[in-house]
């Protein structure tokens, strides 16, 4: 069974000052001391290593490698503490569901819109669902393009959801707050999803489940495991896009 991300993340981090600190000891013991850059090196690499060995997503390596440098770094700047306090909740806010969900903030851009849009019914009703709509940003303007269709998102983190509500009820999309586990998939007929590699296959499952045949599961840039798609689309985008496209 894996550990929550979070626990990991501090495992990771509690064996990294552990070694540093033991490294610092040793070479007291051969009379040598260690610079303090040396120690943070060794510090991020091994909370590095260490992530890596507990399963964390390749995002979280970043992190994990900067933590203590920057609270060093910050440290030295004699600010408030309300300045951390701010930070803190701040990063709460838009990354509170990471951790549970081992899905970061990604933002689909206008290339992806654009195909997303070219793959919609032009006059037709239609449903469709973003997964983890982040900013609302997405759903806005595929409202505009197709009048017909109505728009759905499902957003877990706190500040995303607020902006996207707020975006939301200028454009009539509709947007709630939860996490898209819950959501029954069977009342749309495009689920697009822009994720992480982490919860694919089982979101594929549930996928197969849930949708009614002839519907779309549209995956921006992640792959269902052992599952190709019905079609790709690739975009001529700085990030290399690719829509992989699942007919159920």
């Amino acid at each position: 069974m894996r550990l929550p991300v979070v626990f990991s993340a501090l495992l990771a981090q509690a064996g990294a000052l552990l070694a540093a600190f033991l490294a610092f000891k040793a070479s007291l013991l051969f009379g040598l001391l260690l610079p303090w850059w040396g120690l943070t090196l060794l510090q991020s690499a091994t909370a590095v290593v260490s992530s890596w060995l507990f399963g964390l997503p390749p995002w979280w390596f970043v992190i994990q490698g900067l933590f203590v440098p920057m609270l060093l770094l910050v440290s030295g700047l004699n600010l408030s503490p309300h300045f951390f306090l701010g930070g803190f909740l701040l990063l709460w806010l838009i990354f509170f569901s990471n951790a549970k969900e081992r899905v970061p903030l990604y933002l689909s851009n206008e290339t992806s819109c654009a195909a997303l849009a070219s793959l919609l019914p032009g006059h037709r009703p239609f449903r469709f669902l973003d997964l983890g709509s982040g900013l609302g940003g997405l759903l806005a303007r595929l409202a505009e393009q197709k009048p017909a269709g109505r728009f759905y998102g499902i957003e877990s983190a706190p500040l995303p959801f607020l902006v996207s509500r707020l975006r939301s009820k200028k454009s009539g999309v509709h947007v709630r707050y939860g996490s898209f586990w819950n959501e029954n998939l069977a009342d749309y007929d495009v689920v697009y999803a822009f994720l992480s590699p982490e919860p694919m296959a089982e979101l594929w499952r549930k996928a197969k489940h849930e949708m009614r045949a002839g519907s779309l599961f549209v995956s921006n840039s992640f792959a269902v495991p052992d599952c190709a798609p019905a079609r790709i689309v690739q975009l001529n985008d700085a990030r290399h896009t690719r829509l992989l496209i699942w007919e159920m």
